[in-house]
C-alpha cells in the first residue's frame, strides 16, 4: 500500500510541475513552483522519509523527498538559466550558515567518515548538507506573499495529522495510526509517546509548535467565527505537544508562545508580562520540576528508569569537558563521540559514575559541537543561530511590508527558542527533520527582509493601521526598521 501511495504521489509531482510550467506565462498559478517544491521537500521527507520507502544506490539510500530534492536543486539551476530567478550576493547569514557546514564537512573528511555504516557521512549529507540546500533555495527563490501563505497553511494541515496522530499514539490505537512504519518500525524508542512519523516527540513537537504559531498568524485577519476555529485547532495542537511527553517539548511551547504574545503587545503591556512570567516562574518553577523530575513516558521504561535517564545530564557534561581539554579547536570529528568516548568513562579518574552514559550520545547540542568539531564548530554555531536571531528581529520590525512578510521574522525567532530549549537536552541537530526545517524558516525570513519590495503592504494592513489610529501612514515609513503602531 505504502508503495502505491508513493508512485501515486510521484506522478501527481510530475504533473504538477508540467502543469506550472505550461500555464504559469498565460495564468500567474496560486504559488510559486520552486518555494512549494521545497515546502513539499520538507514535509515529505517528514512523512515519506527511509522508514517508508527506500531504494538501495550503493552507500546511499534513495527516498522519496531526496529524488524530490535534487529534482528541486536541478529546477533551480534552469530557472537560473532561463533568468526566472536572479542569484543573489551573500549575506552575514549566508556566511556563518557556510562557515558551520564547511567545519563540519572537514571535521567529517580528515576522520573516518565510514565508522558505523557512515554514519558521520550520512549525517553530514541529510543533517547539515540537504538542510543548508534548503535554507540556500529557500534564501534565493523568487517568493511572495502568496508564497507564504502556501508555507502557512502547510505547516497548519501537516500539524494537524501530526497531532491526531499522536493521540492515537499516546492511547494506543495503533489501527489508526498512518503511516504503518510509526508503530511496526523495529526502533522502539520513545514507543507510547506521540513520536510520529519522525520516529522521535522531539522532531514531531517541533513541527507542532511551528503549526501551532502558524495557526495563531491568522487570529488577526479573521471575524469572530474564524478564531473560534483558530482556538479549536490550538487546543488540538497543544494535545499533540502534551502527547510526546517530552519536558523540553512543553518549554519550547510555553517560549514560543511568549514570543508570539510579548512581540506585538504595546510598549506597556510589555513590563507587566515579563513581571507576570518572572513571579510565576519563581513560584511554580520548583513545583513543576519535581513533578516533572521521573514520570513513566516510553511504554517500555519505567519511571524510575527516566528519572535516572534525567540525572545523567551533569555526567554528559563532565564526559563532554574532559573530552574538550584533550581536543579544543576541532574535536575529536564530526560523528566520531561514539567511538571516542570509551577512554573518557573510566570512573576511576573523576570518582563520577561516568560509565553509565556509555550507550547514550550527548544530550545537549552545544556540547555536541565542541566535542566533536571543537570550539571551531561550536563557535560557527553559535555565531550562525545570532545571526539568525538578528535576521528574524529585522523582518519583524520592518513597517513597510505586509503583516504576512513580518511573521516570518516572528516565526524564526519562535522557532530557534524552540531549538535552543530541546537543544539544552537534546542533539538537536542529528534529531530527524530539525535543521530541515530550521534551515527552512532561516532561509524564508533571510529572502523576506531582503527583499522588502516584493511584500508591500496589502490593504488590510493599511486598513487596521488606519482603524488603530496610526499617526504615520504605514506605506509611507520614516524609519524601516520600527514596529507599527498595530503591533500585530
Amino acid at each position: 500500500m505504502e508503495f502505491v501511495v508513493f508512485l501515486f504521489a510521484i506522478v501527481f509531482l510530475v504533473w504538477l510541475t508540467a502543469a506550472l510550467v505550461r500555464f504559469g506565462p498565460v495564468k500567474s498559478p496560486p504559488f510559486g513552483l520552486i518555494p512549494a517544491l521545497t515546502l513539499g521537500v520538507v514535509l515529505s521527507g517528514s512523512v515519506f522519509g527511509a522508514e517508508f520507502f527506500s531504494l538501495s544506490a550503493g552507500p546511499v539510500p534513495v527516498t522519496f523527498d531526496r529524488l524530490l530534492f535534487v529534482a528541486t536543486v536541478g529546477l533551480c539551476g534552469l530557472f537560473f538559466l532561463i533568468n526566472r530567478e536572479d542569484l543573489q550576493p551573500l549575506n552575514w547569514l549566508d556566511l556563518a550558515m557556510l562557515a558551520v557546514v564547511g567545519v563540519l564537512t572537514f571535521s567529517t573528511l580528515t576522520h573516518d567518515y565510514s565508522f558505523l555504516k557512515n554514519l558521520p557521512l550520512s549525517r553530514l549529507l541529510f543533517f547539515n548538507l540537504m538542510p543548508f540546500g534548503i535554507y540556500m533555495i529557500a534564501r534565493t527563490a523568487k517568493t511572495f506573499p502568496k508564497d507564504l501563505k502556501l508555507f502557512q497553511i502547510g505547516f497548519v494541515v501537516f500539524s494537524i495529522y501530526l497531532a491526531v496522530i499522536g493521540l492515537f499514539e499516546l492511547k494506543g490505537i495503533y489501527s489508526a495510526v498512518w503511516p504503518k512504519f510509526i508503530v511496526n518500525a523495529e526502533e522502539t524508542e520513545f514507543l507510547g509517546r506521540a513520536r510520529g512519523p519522525f520516529l522521535n516527540p522531539v522532531s514531531n513537537g517541533f513541527f507542532l509548535v511551528c503549526g501551532l504559531c502558524c495557526t495563531w498568524f491568522y487570529w488577526p485577519k479573521l471575524a469572530t467565527r474564524g478564531k473560534f476555529l483558530i482556538v479549536a485547532i490550538s487546543i488540538l495542537l497543544c494535545a499533540g505537544i502534551y502527547a510526546t511527553l517530552t519536558r523540553s517539548v512543553w518549554m519550547s511551547l510555553i517560549l514560543a508562545g511568549f514570543l508570539l504574545v510579548f512581540l506585538p503587545a504595546h510598549k506597556e503591556l510589555k513590563g507587566i508580562m515579563v513581571i507576570a512570567g518572572a513571579v510565576a516562574l519563581l513560584f511554580l518553577g520548583p513545583v513543576l520540576i519535581d513533578k516533572l523530575d521521573g514520570f513513566k513516558r516510553d511504554k517500555n521504561v519505567t519511571a524510575s528508569q527516566m528519572k535516572e535517564s534525567a540525572q545523567l545530564r551533569p555526567l554528559f557534561l563532565a564526559v563532554a569537558m574532559r573530552m574538550f581539554r584533550d581536543r579544543p579547536i576541532m574535536g575529536c570529528g564530526y560523528g566520531q563521540y561514539p567511538r571516542v568516548k570509551s577512554p573518557y568513562l573510566q570512573d576511576a579518574y573523576t570518582g563520577q559514575p561516568l560509565l553509565k552514559t556509555k550507550t547514550y550520545v550527548q544530550h545537549n547540542v552545544f556540547l555536541a559541537y565542541l566535542t566533536e568539531t571543537g570550539l571551531a564548530g561550536l563557535l560557527a554555531l553559535m555565531v550562525m543561530l545570532a545571526l539568525m536571531v538578528r535576521v528574524a528581529w529585522i523582518a519583524w520590525r520592518r513597517r513597510d511590508t505586509a503583516l504576512i512578510a513580518r511573521q516570518q521574522g516572528m516565526l524564526l525567532g519562535a522557532m530557534l527558542a524552540a531549538y535552543v530549549a530541546n537543544g539544552m537536552f537534546h542533539d538537536v541537530s542529528i534529531i530527524p527533520l530539525a535543521n530541515m526545517l530550521l534551515f527552512f524558516l532561516a532561509g524564508v525570513a533571510n529572502n523576506v527582509q531582503c527583499h522588502p519590495q516584493r511584500f508591500g503592504l496589502e490593504i488590510e494592513d493599511i486598513d487596521n493601521a488606519e482603524a488603530a489610529g496610526a499617526t504615520t501612514a504605514p506605506n509611507v515609513p520614516s524609519e524601516p526598521h520600527t514596529v507599527p503602531a498595530t503591533g500585530w
